[in-house]
């Protein structure tokens, strides 16, 4: 069996790789979005759903990832060829490499955006542009900033640079250097967070929002809610996985470090639901899913609580950092692509591919205004590219890289790269990749496409 070496490098240590991958998988997702849906569908109920489909979804889809990824030790698009190659299969297979690293390109271009209101956000609490404000003036002021272009514009530009930035350093002394900062500081902000929401005196009705166990919530529509989820939150099926695994060396367990990602993916995501939701309800305001949380809910409790201006500013730090970790994952595949196919330089590659994101992401951005008139299917571009990625190309790829890693891919591939003990775990993950991966994501697929149409 042919082996391959990375013209990119590697990571310094197992734990930036585990830091590097879990700082893409938390996303703003987990902070909008998982703890409301925790506490919406049966709290503990749905928590241990939703980590049974973590397990027999999401952790063999990455571990599938990786394996492609290590074994070809290249871009997604050329690992995929590579492991085509070996397994004796159609190389078109590459094809589909290139259609993740798209989706984590076109996420990029309107994720930009959202982090450009995060950083005016930011700014607004360090000015205390936004120190007292009731609901309405919240909502507002949020629905003025999406007008605001000449403003998003500058923060859309600063992210896209900061993203590119890191980057150009590449693999050692780019993404492993901002993540051995990046993380720990995310996480010790987290932390901070926590305590403080602990002072409030909520912290008990938080809990039990988050985690009541009620099997009245055993459900198909609540399974189905955790296995979209499951499959969502890790970073999957658009390529950063795969190129992440590329970095990772041949010493390192993939299933170890896998199990990893998911446990810390998974606490990082309560911690976030056990930082906001004491703080909301100690205000008497109601739990919110998406922007409205961030952008309108969390801004009015900063403003009437005490030292709010401080607290607001260290979770949209957090937010932020966020923001940046994911971006920059969503961005290495299709510049790692760059640099093999027209063996450019890699901050040529980086910048090349930033300002073609850049481009598309003030489009994105003046879909709200001057561009809102512009619509498919009543979508504006925000929402239309938001759509395409999360309910079409995601699935879609996702499923067919299930299908390719447990019914083309070689096994010999798959055994040496995750060397499992002989004790019927290969046989597990090769269970799991076959037949409950595809079909579980073809369901949640087929119910997206469902819901949309109603």
């Amino acid at each position: 069996m042919p082996s391959f070496s990375s013209i990119h490098g590697s990571w310094s240590h197992r734990w930036v790789f585990i830091l590097a991958v879990t700082g893409s998988s938390v996303g703003l997702g987990n902070i909008w979005k998982f703890p409301y849906m925790a506490g919406e569908n049966g709290g503990g109920t749905f928590l241990l759903i939703y980590i049974i489909c973590v397990c027999l979804i999401g952790l063999p889809l990455m571990m599938a990832e990786v394996i492609i990824g290590r074994h070809g030790r290249l871009s997604p698009v050329n690992s995929l060829k590579a492991a085509a190659f070996v397994s004796n299969k159609n190389p078109r297979w590459r094809y589909l490499g290139a259609m993740g690293m798209f989706t984590g390109f076109l996420i990029f271009s309107f994720y930009s955006v959202v982090a450009a209101w995060i950083l005016h956000y930011l700014l607004a609490l360090l000015t205390g542009r936004i120190a007292d404000v009731g609901v309405d003036q919240a909502t507002r002021y949020f629905g003025e900033l999406l007008l605001n272009t000449e403003i998003l514009l500058v923060g859309h530009t600063f992210f896209v640079c900061l993203v590119v930035w890191v980057l150009s350093f590449g693999v050692r002394r780019g993404l492993d250097r901002a993540i051995r900062y990046m993380m720990p500081i995310l996480i010790m902000l987290l932390i901070m967070l926590v305590v403080y929401a602990t002072s409030t005196g909520y912290m008990p009705h938080a809990i039990s929002f988050l985690f009541h166990f009620d099997w009245y919530y055993v459900t198909a529509e609540v399974l189905l809610v955790a296995m979209g989820h499951a499959f969502f939150t890790l970073s999957l099926g658009m390529g950063t996985v795969m190129a992440y695994g590329a970095y990772l060396s041949e010493k390192e367990s993939i299933g170890r470090s896998v199990i990893m990602i998911g446990a810390l993916d998974t606490l990082i995501a309560i911690l976030v639901g056990l930082a906001i939701f004491p703080i909301v309800f100690a205000y008497q305001m109601a739990p919110a899913s998406g922007p409205s949380l961030l952008f309108v809910t969390l801004p009015v409790v900063f403003a009437q609580m005490p030292g709010g201006q401080v607290i607001g500013f260290m979770f949209f730090l957090m937010v932020a950092l966020t923001a940046w970790s994911s971006a920059i994952s969503l961005m290495e595949p299709i510049t790692a692509w760059m640099i093999e196919k027209f063996r450019v330089k890699r901050y040529q590659a980086a910048v090349l591919m930033g300002f073609a994101a850049w481009v598309l992401g003030v489009a994105t951005l003046y879909s709200f205004g001057a561009l809102s008139h512009w619509t498919v299917f009543s979508l504006n571009l925000f929402d239309l590219l938001n759509f395409v990625t999360t309910n079409i190309l995601l699935p879609i790829g996702g499923m067919l890289l299930a299908i390719f890693s447990g019914w083309f891919m070689s096994e010999s591939v798959a055994k040496k790269e995750l060397n499992l003990p002989s004790n019927g775990a290969f046989e597990i993950w090769q269970g799991c990749i076959r037949f409950i991966v595809p079909i579980s994501i073809g369901v949640i697929f087929v119910m997206n496409l469902y819901n949309v149409t109603l």
